[in-house]
């Protein structure tokens, strides 16, 4: 029941923004717009967003392997991208983690570790995002003589560094579990150490988190690119600059999950923002519209990954020499 409350709360944001956003909106000269998108566009588009499940994927491998946990890149890709399909029916853009945390603990028989995996991978795209953030917001700020747009991502990069701090020291992370009674529950004690263990592996390992960055980074760029190539197919010369400082703020909208798939929290961003760069009304809401008919149809790809592996069944899923590594006595 209360599963179901929740959905429904989920819906009704969604549904009250959309209805904000849209009620007032010139369907026709939407539709113009629409009508208009230069199609060339769309190629490079698919390419980048494909190229970044690729660089997602690797980034967790690398996450995992660091772990004792050693799967295939191709197989990593496929949970991704069925992850990407269970998006669209889970609430939040960060739905399909729960489906990767437990697909790759079937195949490593330790949940701890997968979703220690997933989660450090996931923060670390959303601390590359901030950064990216802030860079751009030193241009946007002076433009606008406003630190409004300095000070946001200023103090999300505090709050991810606070997350990062706490988790650098078990001591502080018990504290923390303490001080929240959850310590007194013993599933939760157990996994919890679990994860500590996965998380000083991680810190202790250098290369690993240079290079994890340096995939975040490339990612989290690579999607700016795609939002900034959506709004060029629109006829929109907005600077790269905006789309940089904006477009990183508001996935971290999105995220939140309040919401189902960011629908309506994802629009407002587009308009809140984007509008202060020079777009109309009607491009800002296009290109939120845009973007989810993208993203959809690049979900629903995920769809096909997703059917294959329930036609493959265990016999499909070890086929590309998938295995699950034992943990060396370094990280256990």
């Amino acid at each position: 029941m209360q599963r179901i409350l929740t959905v429904s709360l989920k819906l009704g944001v969604s549904a009250g923004l959309l209805y904000l956003l849209y009620r007032q909106t010139p369907l026709v000269e939407m539709q113009a717009l629409i009508a208009s998108i230069n199609l060339s566009y769309l190629l490079p588009i698919g390419l980048l967003l494909f190229v970044n499940t690729v660089i997602s994927a690797w980034k967790w491998q690398l996450f995992l392997r660091a772990d004792g946990v050693v799967l295939p890149l191709h197989q990593l890709v496929t949970s991704y991208m069925s992850g990407t399909f269970c998006n669209l029916f889970l609430p939040s853009n960060i739905g399909g983690d729960s489906y990767r945390i437990y697909d790759i603990a079937k195949a490593s028989r330790d949940g701890a570790r997968s979703a220690a995996s997933v989660f450090a991978d996931r923060f670390s795209g959303f601390l590359a995002l901030v950064v990216l953030s802030l860079l751009s917001s030193f241009y946007v700020a002076a433009q606008f003589d406003s630190l409004v747009f300095l000070m946001i991502p200023l103090a999300l990069l505090l709050f991810f560094l606070g997350i990062l701090w706490v988790f650098s020291r078990q001591t502080r992370f018990q504290r923390l579990l303490v001080f929240s009674g959850l310590s007194r529950i013993g599933a939760v004690a157990r996994i919890a150490d679990k994860l500590l263990l996965s998380f000083s592996c991680y810190g202790a390992n250098k290369s690993l988190l240079t290079k994890v960055m340096s995939l975040s980074f490339l990612f989290q760029g690579s999607l700016i690119t795609v939002v900034f190539l959506m709004a060029r197919s629109l006829g929109v010369q907005t600077g790269f600059f905006y789309f940089s400082a904006f477009v990183p703020l508001i996935t971290l909208m999105e995220a939140l999950p309040i919401s189902i798939y960011g629908l309506g929290i994802r629009d407002y961003g587009y308009v809140f923002f984007f509008t202060r760069a020079g777009m109309s009304d009607i491009e800002t809401r296009t290109l939120a519209l845009f973007f989810l008919v993208v993203a959809v149809c690049y979900s629903l790809i995920g769809g096909l990954f997703f059917l294959y592996r329930l036609w493959a069944g265990p016999s499909g899923k070890g086929s590309g020499g998938a295995r699950a590594g034992e943990p060396g006595p370094e990280t256990r």
